[in-house]
């Protein structure tokens, strides 16, 4: 994403969910991974550790963050508090060439809904979700706002991960049907309550897609692709796992 330009990786194999949540890093292994010195890994794995999307162990390096069904219940819940803010704001404040770039990301969004379920979905989606809202929160003129966002970009990504990749699809395009009308029309009450019915339907399938899985309340979200944890991370992991 945007926010983690100058990071690469490991940040966009973390929001897509390559590095599986509860994954272990090391700076030494990511640095020879990366073909970078050890400064600007442990600068970006800072950066990773402030946004939440990696945990520092102790003499042990890093982990990434897990998924639980608590922390993807309350992050919905606070991007309900400020998804519709930034929409209402962004909306209303956009000039003529933002907003034809927001009827653009908007039309493309679409047609990756409309495709099959699948990882490149996903990944397509958040590039172009990140893209709006992250212009939608500059066109707030709000910095905090902006700040906000950002800083709950990558582990929205992550969410995404899991409900575009889910088997059955997930169906979301009926709540993005009004966009292109409150768009022209700079109707920023009308962003804003598309955006909570949005956020609603998004919040509810990531849920039931997690909920669907062999789990308790407050287990992690396993990897998504195929591979067997070694018995030293499976002993690490807090809970049961989903899967």
């Amino acid at each position: 994403t945007e926010r983690y330009s100058t990071v690469c990786c490991p940040s966009a194999e973390i929001v897509t969910c390559e590095l599986a949540p509860g994954e272990r890093l090391t700076e030494r292994r990511t640095a020879e991974e990366l073909g970078l010195g050890l400064s600007p890994v442990r600068d970006a794995l800072t950066r990773l550790a402030q946004d939440g999307l990696v945990q520092v162990l102790p003499r042990k390096g890093y982990r990434v963050t897990p998924l639980t069904l608590k922390s993807v219940d309350d992050l919905f819940h606070a991007w309900m508090l400020i998804g519709p803010e930034i929409a209402r704001l962004g909306v209303a404040r956009a000039g003529t060439g933002q907003a034809v770039q927001l009827l653009r990301l908007s039309d493309d969004e679409n047609g990756v809904l409309a495709a099959p379920p699948g990882r490149q979905r996903a990944a397509r989606f958040i590039e172009l979700a990140d893209a709006m809202f992250d212009l939608l929160a500059v066109t707030t003129g709000n910095d905090r706002l902006l700040e906000v966002y950002r800083s709950l970009a990558g582990e929205m990504s992550r969410v995404w991960t899991v409900i575009l990749s889910a088997d059955p699809p997930v169906d979301l395009t009926a709540d993005m049907a009004s966009w292109e009308q409150v768009v022209e029309r700079r109707d920023g009450e009308g962003a804003a309550a598309g955006a909570r019915r949005f956020i609603r339907a998004s919040h509810a399938s990531a849920m039931r897609v997690l909920q669907s899985w062999p789990s308790v309340r407050d287990s992690e979200v396993v990897p998504l692709r195929p591979q067997v944890a070694s018995a030293t991370q499976r002993g690490d992991q807090d809970g049961q796992a989903v899967t």
